[in-house]
Formats: C-alpha cells, sequence, structure tokens
C-alpha cells in the first residue's frame, strides 16, 4: 500500500504541468511576473510562512519546516484566477495554475526528507492592438501589432530538515531551476495606395530562452516558548542561457533571419525574515519580512528595464475554535485563516498587495486538511496610470498524511 502510494505520488511530479495568469507588466521583467508558490495552507495565510513549524508546509516556506513532520505528507495546491486588466479599455483572462506539489518523509533518526515543485515566475502574456492609419487623408489604412509570450521559471527542491535536541530545527535545500520562454512580436500591416491597390507588410521577430542552473537553499526556526524565529535564504549559482532569435518578413520579398548565442545568465539570491507567536492553542499569528536582490541578477544582454532589491511583507493569523476536545465538531476542529501581502515587483515603480481569507476543512479518516482560500490581488505601476490589474483567486489545497514508522523518542 505505502509503495503504491509512493509511485501515484511520484507520477503526478513527474507529469507537472504549469499554466499561469497573465501580466503585461511582466513583459518589462527579466523572467515574467514573479508568482507566489506554497501548499494551501501557506496561501490562505497570504505567503506567510517562515517562522511556522506545519508538517503540510513542506519545502515551501522554509526548509527547516520538515523538521517538525512525525509522519509522512503530501500536499498540493491550485490556483483559479480571474484577471482583469484595465488600460484604455478592460480585458480579462481566466486561468488555472499549480501552485506546489510536495512530498515529506521522516526517516527516523535521520531527519526528514521532501521534495517540491513551485512556479517561480510566469512570462505568459498575449496583447494585441488594431488600430486604424491616417496617412495621406486615407482612413482604410491599419495596423495591427500582437505580442506573445509562453513559459516561466520553475524551481525543484531536494531537500533535508533536522530537529536539534527539540531546540533548534535546521533544513538545506538543493535547488534546480529552469527557465523557459518563447516572446514573438507580430506586425501586419495594411495600405492603400493612391491608385486603390493594396500594399501589405507582415512581420515576425522571435526570440527563444533557454536556461537551467542549480541552487541551495538553508533556514532555521527556533523556538522560544510561545514564540518561534525562522531564518530563509537561496542562492542560485551563474550557468549559460542559449537564446534563439528567429526574424520573418514580407515586403518586396521574404526576410529570413535565423541565429542563436550563450550568454551567462543567474538569476537573484533572495532571503527572508520570520517571526510567529501561539497565544495560545486557538490563536497563531506571524509575519514575514524578505527581500529578493534584484540589484544581484545578472545577464549579458541588457535587462529590459532597471531593476531595484523587491521588499515582500507578509501577515497571517490562524484561528481553531476547539482544537483539543476529544470527540468534536467539524467545525470547532476547521481552521479559520487570513492574511495580507505587500510585494515590491523588480522594476522601480510596480507594486503587488493582496488580502487573503481563507478555511481548512480536516479529513478526519486520515488526518488530512481540505483548503479553500480567496484572495484579491492588485498590481499596478506609478508609471502607466490608466493601467492596472486586479487578480480574483479561488485556490484549493489538499493535503494527507500518514504515519509509516514509530518515533523511537515515544514512550508509553
Amino acid at each position: 500500500m505505502v509503495y503504491k502510494q509512493i509511485v501515484t505520488i511520484a507520477v503526478v511530479f513527474l507529469s507537472v504541468h504549469f499554466v499561469h495568469s497573465q501580466s503585461k507588466l511582466g513583459l518589462n521583467y527579466p523572467m515574467g511576473m514573479p508568482q507566489h508558490g506554497g501548499t494551501g495552507s501557506v496561501l490562505a495565510l497570504a505567503g506567510t510562512g517562515v517562522a511556522i513549524g506545519n508538517d503540510f508546509f513542506g519545502l515551501s516556506a522554509n526548509p527547516a519546516n520538515l523538521s517538525v513532520s512525525q509522519r509522512a505528507t503530501f500536499s498540493s495546491s491550485i490556483s483559479g484566477d480571474i484577471i482583469s486588466l484595465r488600460d484604455t479599455v478592460s480585458d480579462q483572462h481566466y486561468t488555472i495554475s499549480l501552485r506546489t506539489l510536495t512530498l515529506s518523509i521522516p526517516v527516523g533518526r535521520v531527519g526528514t526528507f521532501g521534495v517540491t515543485v513551485e512556479p517561480y515566475s510566469s512570462a505568459a502574456v498575449r496583447h494585441r492592438l488594431n488600430e486604424k492609419l491616417n496617412i495621406d487623408g486615407i482612413f482604410d489604412d491599419s495596423k495591427e501589432l500582437a505580442v506573445l509570450s509562453e513559459g516561466g521559471a520553475i524551481n525543484w527542491q531536494v531537500g533535508w530538515g533536522y530537529n536539534i535536541k527539540k531546540v533548534l530545527r535546521v533544513g538545506i535545500a538543493y535547488k534546480r531551476f529552469s527557465f523557459n520562454q518563447t516572446i514573438a512580436a507580430i506586425t501586419q500591416m495594411s495600405l492603400t495606395t493612391q491608385s486603390g491597390g493594396k500594399y501589405e507588410k507582415h512581420l515576425l521577430d522571435s526570440t527563444r530562452t533557454k536556461f537551467a542552473t542549480n541552487g541551495i537553499r538553508g533556514g532555521f526556526q527556533l523556538p522560544i516558548k510561545s514564540l518561534t524565529i525562522g531564518l530563509s535564504g537561496e542562492y542560485y549559482f551563474i550557468d549559460k542561457a542559449k537564446g534563439y532569435h528567429f526574424v520573418y518578413g514580407t515586403r518586396d520579398r521574404d526576410t529570413i533571419e535565423n541565429s542563436s548565442r550563450y550568454y551567462y545568465f543567474k538569476p537573484p539570491p533572495s532571503g527572508a525574515v520570520g517571526l510567529s507567536y501561539q497565544f495560545n492553542p486557538q490563536w497563531l499569528v506571524a509575519v514575514d519580512v524578505g527581500m529578493t536582490l534584484w540589484e544581484r541578477y545578472y545577464s549579458e544582454t541588457a535587462p529590459v528595464e532597471e531593476l531595484r532589491n523587491a521588499w515582500n511583507v507578509s501577515g497571517g493569523i490562524r484561528f481553531i475554535p476547539a482544537p483539543n476536545l476529544l470527540t468534536p465538531k467539524l467545525y470547532e476542529i476547521m481552521q479559520y485563516r487570513a492574511g495580507v501581502r505587500y510585494t515590491q515587483l523588480p522594476g522601480v515603480n510596480g507594486t503587488e498587495i493582496a488580502a487573503v481569507i481563507g478555511t481548512g476543512l480536516p479529513m478526519l479518516s486520515n488526518g488530512g486538511m481540505f483548503d479553500i482560500i480567496f484572495e484579491y490581488c492588485r498590481r499596478w505601476d506609478k508609471r502607466y496610470i490608466d493601467y492596472s490589474e486586479n487578480i480574483f483567486s479561488l485556490k484549493l489545497g489538499i493535503n494527507g498524511g500518514r504515519k509509516w514508522y514509530q518515533s523511537s523518542d515515544e514512550n508509553y
């Protein structure tokens, strides 16, 4: 039975595919729009969790969290988004994206091992502009411009956590970072000559980028009575990316250009510190402060725009009405959660804010949890006065756990 579960989980991991939200602002950033991954328990707290010990968090918030687990756990989460892009006209998109898959397995005195896959960024954008041209007083002329971008970055992690005499939790993880993006600009012109003839021009300019590198991540959690202090950070190594450039156009004759090149590329490092406080078994509050060092991002090709180190501040609260009853009713052990998040985007003028509410429904038969989360997120850039992005999300998480071994530390 255990082996069948492991095989099933492995198949899910190997078949993972991400479909991301759209953001025109992401066209300005090196790898698209940064994404917020995490298990349902993390997402319900607006991404807060660096200093929270929870076996359903896996590697999502802090690799040191692995050390709290006394059972094998599996968690996954998805997000269904309604994205409203407000410009001179409104534009809506509907997407579904996988936010995480994580598996944690404790191995007695050795500690706990875990594996996780999460999105890092989304480069998916589709934008089309069709306008009339006024050339020599003739209004039958037109110009159509389309920008299509697909892809994004994904993080795979394999980690280990250990609880040192139950006074310090530590964790370390190896990361495999991969980024793929295809972006194409399509221009089509239709002009009417004075003699009544038609003149058309088509141009396709496409660039594809492929990159993969390794990284390392570490963290700790220090419980001090009801207070827990957490720290987590990650670093990526420089490696070579390959870019493909393809141009195809029609005018008086066909024009084709096809080239490729290698160049050095390095994702930015990041770090976060967190605090959590357990007032009593019912109430827990937590706050995280993190920074992505985009000024340490490196590419031999010039970045699309000036980048800044981006702060991220989030806070969350969790309430369980009656966690210690022997025969509770379902609503008495449900987890009610809420959180807020403020995030600076890589560009010097981009900002994102979000508010989250959610609940965790216990699955009494196997000690699991089903998460239902609602999130409202707004993005904007001060340079574009009439532009903003509003995202309404329904996120669902599934968490399961099973104890596969008996700890020798337990006494009867």
